[in-house]
């Protein structure tokens, strides 16, 4: 792990340059707020498979992704896995004020964090009501989220789960632009999981996610280059699939016309 401060001098440069400041919890703050925060904040590096927070121990830091994907996991005590949700950049890492995490917190690929000593947010947060608000309403849109996810795993078939999964992958991977992935033209990501990683977000076993993925490419929704590049010719045709509609590939359209 790499760290170093954003304070004195390196701040405002930082800051300014910072590829998620535009929609990151900072950006909402007033500017009392923000120069609080970041005062207190500092870069950090996480290799893949780092575990950052864990349900038994009490985390000493929050943070705001600025590059990379955390998976949230919560395990059984016999190993059965269920991830329950992904981070993505400009996401929130951490819960205030709480004594422990309840999910452990994992690096799904590499990580630059910009992170927070607990103590010295909390104190933040208490002087500056904006930043309690803006992580409020951040903490209700990822409720509003997982309820969607709930339905998800409750009533999709697995070839709907797993569109919805890339799906939401491709939308949060997507550069910032203000658009959905199904406004864009052929788009290319790296998924952030592996195949089991994706059998446990989705309840599914790994050898059923691998039959529906090897469906979605006959169907000529998705394409793949090796095991973790994954090309969508028409995002639009992912996104219809992932609502509970027939895909219709523009190849189709094309063919019907």
């Amino acid at each position: 792990m790499r760290s170093f401060g954003i304070g004195g001098g390196l701040e405002k440069q930082r800051c300014d340059n910072c590829p998620i400041r535009d929609w990151a919890l900072c950006s909402t703050l007033e500017s009392p707020a923000a120069l609080a925060l970041s005062t207190i904040a500092n870069f950090k590096h996480f290799p893949a498979g780092q575990v950052l927070q864990c349900s038994h121990t009490d985390p000493s830091w929050y943070a705001v992704i600025v590059a990379g994907v955390v998976k949230l996991a919560k395990t059984l005590a016999d190993g059965r896995q269920q991830i329950v949700g992904l981070q993505f950049p400009a996401d929130f890492l951490g819960r205030p004020f709480a004594a422990s995490s309840a999910f452990q917190a994992e690096a799904t690929t590499s990580l630059l964090l910009c992170c927070f000593p607990k103590n010295d947010f909390e104190a933040v947060m208490e002087e500056h009501p904006c930043l309690e608000g803006a992580l409020l309403r951040r903490t209700l849109d990822q409720l509003d989220t997982a309820r969607d996810w709930m339905f998800t795993l409750g009533r999709k078939t697995a070839q709907e789960r797993l569109a919805s999964l890339l799906f939401v992958i491709a939308e949060r991977l997507v550069p910032a632009s203000g658009s959905s992935p199904s406004d864009e033209g052929t788009l290319t990501f790296d998924l952030p999981l592996s195949r089991i990683d994706m059998a446990d977000c989705l309840g599914l076993t790994h050898e059923t996610v691998s039959r529906e993925l090897h469906e979605l490419k006959e169907k000529g929704v998705i394409a793949t280059r090796g095991r973790r590049t994954f090309i969508l010719p028409d995002p639009a045709a992912l996104e219809h699939l992932a609502k509970g509609a027939e895909a219709v590939t523009n190849s189709d359209s094309l063919a019907g016309s």
